[in-house]
């Protein structure tokens, strides 16, 4: 297994994987939708990769893309222990059912980590499926109850 960052090469993957990622997680879709979101990830992804508050990582198996994950930096004003305002979020963390079990999620964000800190981010926040969890918590991560969401549905 090798971890690299996520090129232009890997955005059908990127894109696939995502999909996977929202299904596994309770995204009921029909093949027009799933056609649609596999189209319109791939656009999203060849648009960011190159953006410098933003990085994707993938792990190849053989060569082929088993397991993704990315890095979004996060500016906000400074706070106390944060000067530069400067977070991240983690997201988008998928491994193939088949490839799981090998090592790639904690390859993956230890590189993502790594990126983060090096940035001058001082915080990540993510989303945690409950699988992911432990995951994240051997690594560091507590739950936080401060965390609120609102979501608008889509246009018709």
């Amino acid at each position: 297994m090798q971890i690299v960052p996520a090129t232009a090469d890997h955005v059908a993957a990127l894109a696939r994987l995502r999909v996977a990622l929202l299904e596994e997680t309770g995204a009921a879709l029909d093949a027009a939708e799933r056609a649609a979101l596999l189209r319109d990830n791939e656009a999203f992804y060849a648009g960011r990769l190159a953006a410098p508050d933003w990085r994707s990582w993938v792990a190849l198996f053989e060569g082929e893309v088993g397991a993704v994950g990315t890095m979004a930096l996060w500016p906000r004003p400074p706070y106390p222990g944060n000067p530069a305002g400067l977070d991240a979020y983690l997201l988008n963390m998928y491994t193939a059912p088949a490839r799981r079990g090998r090592g790639a999620a904690t390859a993956i964000l230890g590189a993502a980590l790594d990126w983060a800190r090096g940035q001058g981010a001082r915080k990540v926040v993510l989303h945690a499926t409950d699988d992911g969890r432990r995951l994240y918590a051997r690594h560091g991560f507590v739950a936080s109850a401060q965390y609120m969401e609102l979501a608008w549905p889509a246009p018709a």
